[in-house]
């Protein structure tokens, strides 16, 4: 099973730099590592990236990201929001990719924010699940991410 991990990055990384921050890299280490050790394969741009030590440029970016969502089983999608370093414009466009491939997705959405209406209506598009996750980046995601994924895996066999 491939899982494209989804999530908001700029808002993470160092000033000046785009490197992601030790205490986000953690997080996802851990997660990277509970998906691989399920037997799953996991794409997260980031680590494509070699955590922005690596960045190239934005058009190589943008086909490495769509060409894996294509191949990728379903999304796993961290919209983020105003209180976790703002909404990500990527993981939106790769919101947009999705449904127009009509792939199974994800998404983690937090109670009482006002996600866009676009947003909460995929599910008419494409298979769209919605998991209340009021945390960011914490143990807490993470053990919800991991349901997922247990849900998933079991649909597999």
């Amino acid at each position: 099973m491939k899982v494209f991990i989804s999530c908001p990055f700029s808002g993470l990384c160092n000033d000046n730099k785009y490197e992601i921050k030790d205490k986000y890299k953690t997080f996802f280490l851990n997660l990277i590592s509970m998906i691989e050790n399920k037997g799953h394969e996991c794409y997260l741009a980031i680590r494509e990236e070699q955590w922005g030590e690596y960045y190239k440029n934005p058009q190589e970016s943008t086909m490495r990201d769509y060409n894996a969502l294509k191949d990728s089983d379903f999304l796993i999608v961290i919209p983020g929001n105003n209180t976790s370093n703002g909404i990500s414009g990527g993981v939106h466009i790769e919101l947009g990719w999705a449904s127009a491939l009509n792939k199974k997705t994800h998404i983690l959405v937090e109670e009482d924010f006002p996600y866009s209406p676009v947003l909460l209506g995929l599910d008419a598009l494409t298979p769209t699940y919605y998991h209340k996750c009021n945390h960011f980046l914490d143990d807490a995601m993470l053990n919800c991410i991991e349901n997922i994924i247990i849900e998933e895996g079991s649909k597999e066999r």
